[in-house]
């Protein structure tokens, strides 16, 4: 539900009536979230949680609590289900969007990010997430003017004005062009660093090769075990940075867990998961034969 359609709601059939069509949409959103960790937990997989389960609620001009909904506690009533199950074994994770600069110079922008970023560490307390590394929140510092240090150092400094939720998950991820590859993250961040295969062979000016750079952004995850990206680029179109539809290859063979970042979803993992097991047998059989 937008913004726009829930004063519409709100002006047409008044407040209560508008509460009670938006709470609906955030208790199947929640009900939604719980069947897809349920199969995750199935397969074997991850799940990164959507950033969208509460539409309105963080606008600047929403005037109401999530308790305002009628549905709260059968909301309430969801997220407790997932937390005491311990999300079945499913690591989350989230990935708030590209509005959100901690390193702005914009103060709005920052004060908007905070109460954004804030959001996340709430439902990922309510899904029982550990304040971890191992249930992370990425983001992209998303900001490229001026001195490298400085940016870092605005970008922790508001980090540091968001709730613990937040403070003890947030990772920055490699961007696909600029100035925010490996290294420079590395060397102006002490907190995890997220590879992406796929931005790392679009933004890599020092020519580390995969192996190296995923070493080194490994070691920032410290005790915990990293959380990094997959992706391919699409076979037919021109820009290297956009994601194929399905895989022709599978991750790396490293100690982390992958998002498979690939437009076809739960086929597309299938067949990573299909490619990585050809060639473990391949391996086993050359292995033999030798």
């Amino acid at each position: 539900m937008t913004w726009k359609r829930f004063n519409q709601l709100r002006d047409e059939h008044g407040t209560q009536y508008a509460l009670n069509e938006l709470g609906s949409r955030w208790l199947n959103n929640v009900e939604v979230t719980r069947s897809c960790i349920k199969h995750c937990a199935k397969q074997g997989w991850g799940y990164r949680v959507s950033s969208s389960l509460f539409p309105c609620l963080t606008h600047p001009d929403f005037p109401y609590y999530v308790s305002d909904v009628p549905q709260y506690d059968k909301i309430l009533c969801v997220f407790n289900d997932i937390a005491k199950n311990n999300a079945w074994g499913v690591r989350l994770s989230t990935h708030p969007s590209q509005f959100v600069v901690l390193a702005s110079e914009n103060k709005d922008a920052v004060a908007k990010s905070i109460v954004d970023l804030n959001h996340h560490g709430w439902v990922m307390d309510l899904l029982g997430c550990k304040r971890s590394y191992y249930n992370p929140i990425n983001i992209h510092v998303n900001c490229t003017k001026g001195d490298l240090a400085d940016i870092a150092k605005r970008f922790i400094a508001n980090l540091n004005k968001c709730d613990k939720s937040v403070i003890s998950r947030l990772v920055v991820e490699v961007e696909d062009r600029g100035c925010w590859n490996v290294l420079n993250l590395i060397r102006n961040f002490k907190i995890p660093v997220t590879f992406d295969t796929l931005h790392h062979k679009c933004n890599n000016p020092e020519n580390l090769s995969e192996l190296r750079a995923m070493t080194m952004c490994s070691i920032t995850w410290g005790k915990f075990k990293p959380l990094f990206h997959y992706s391919e680029s699409h076979p037919d179109k021109p820009n290297p940075r956009c994601h194929a539809d399905m895989p022709i290859e599978c991750p790396p063979d490293f100690l982390a867990d992958f998002d498979i970042e690939i437009k076809k979803k739960c086929d597309a993992i299938r067949e990573c998961e299909r490619i990585r097991d050809a060639k473990q047998i391949k391996w086993l059989t050359n292995t033999a034969t030798a």
